[in-house]
């Protein structure tokens, strides 16, 4: 069985069986993260620095409510400081509960003239069937080996005297 990083988490490369998994929501998430803080915030305290009322909070901390807007979303990440799997994840919940583009991408989703417009197109053929759940394992996996490359500070293009050569 392959484990393969998407949206930030790890999923399990394996068809769906009949066994129940918890679902994680927003609420869940982001009380899981105050909760493991080495800071032990009280939600009053991340309330207060949100600049909300402890009872809204608790309600979305609850799935109660629905998530926070931009601004409170961009405060709360930076207030635990969350990395970018975690940003990812947080961002995919919110949008998934508001029915709605996560908020990190939607601009180049949008896009009418580039990737967006591709990745509409690609988003659609799969729907359809006509591209495969394994062709997006490789992008994933290619997208990974890329990032990595540009992490170590090393070129992301495969061949550099490609670069400059006339074509």
């Amino acid at each position: 069985m392959e484990n393969i990083s998407v949206g930030g988490y790890m999923r399990k490369n394996k068809r769906r069986t009949n066994s129940r998994k918890k679902i994680i929501r927003f609420g869940d998430f982001i009380r899981d993260i105050r909760i493991n803080d080495s800071r032990e915030l009280t939600q009053k305290k991340v309330a207060d620095l949100l600049e909300m009322s402890l009872t809204y909070y608790s309600d979305i901390e609850c799935n109660y409510r629905n998530p926070f807007d931009p601004e409170k979303m961009e405060k709360f990440i930076e207030i635990f400081e969350l990395n970018n799997e975690q940003k990812a994840r947080i961002y995919d919940l919110a949008s998934k509960e508001n029915h709605e583009i996560p908020l990190d991408i939607e601009e180049i989703f949008m896009d009418d003239d580039g990737i967006g417009l591709f990745a509409r197109q690609a988003l659609r053929d799969t729907k359809y069937g006509y591209i495969e759940e394994e062709s997006w394992k490789r992008l994933i996996r290619e997208a990974e080996k890329n990032k990595r490359r540009i992490e170590r500070g090393e070129n992301g293009d495969k061949d550099e005297d490609n670069q400059n050569r006339p074509e």
